[in-house]
């Protein structure tokens, strides 16, 4: 699915990974190692040559923490601080009134999750985080950016989910009254 354009940088990598699981596909792009490796090429990351089936499920985890962060749920915080932690992702303060993030990077792995953290702090504190969402549909939860005046939009394409959800509801007030 591609609803909406994608999200501005540094949010888009986030935004990419989020959505290399496809619900309404079933589809799961981090699976096997060459799916981890071509993700990571594409989104100019560092990848291990041959990820282990230990690093696919730590991506897998990572990601689906993230998806719950976009989605307002604080269930997958304990899982990013314990990246933050585990990468040394940690900000340094520049020449002039800037911050950049860095990290330990033992890894090639840690390198590339250092990175996603890396806009996810950035645009925490830019207050742009807050723009990248999940769809409020349960079966779909694609990440997209609220464009948005008021950042109030809750589906990734309305004439899909959006759709389908007020179909949803239409059917049940109609259901009520006529049951």
């Amino acid at each position: 699915m591609t609803p909406r354009p994608a999200a501005p940088p540094p949010l888009a990598v986030v935004q990419s990974l989020v959505n290399t699981s496809e619900l309404l596909e079933d589809r799961d792009d981090l699976t096997t190692p060459a799916g981890l490796v071509a993700w990571a090429a594409a989104e100019g990351l560092p990848c291990p040559a041959r990820p282990t089936q230990a690093d696919l499920t730590r991506v897998r985890r990572f990601r689906e923490a993230l998806r719950q962060l976009l989605g307002g749920a604080a269930g997958g915080v304990s899982t990013l601080n314990g990246e933050l932690a585990r990468t040394g992702t940690r900000p340094l303060l520049q020449a002039g009134p800037l911050v950049e993030f860095t990290g330990d990077d033992t890894t090639a792995l840690d390198a590339a999750i250092t990175r996603v953290l890396t806009a996810v702090l950035t645009a925490g504190l830019d207050g742009s985080l807050r723009r990248l969402k999940t769809c409020a549909a349960e079966d779909c939860r694609w990440a997209f950016y609220d464009r948005s005046p008021n950042v109030v939009s809750r589906w990734c394409e309305t004439s899909v989910c959006g759709a389908r959800h007020k179909m949803r509801a239409y059917r049940a007030r109609r259901a009520a009254t006529t049951g």
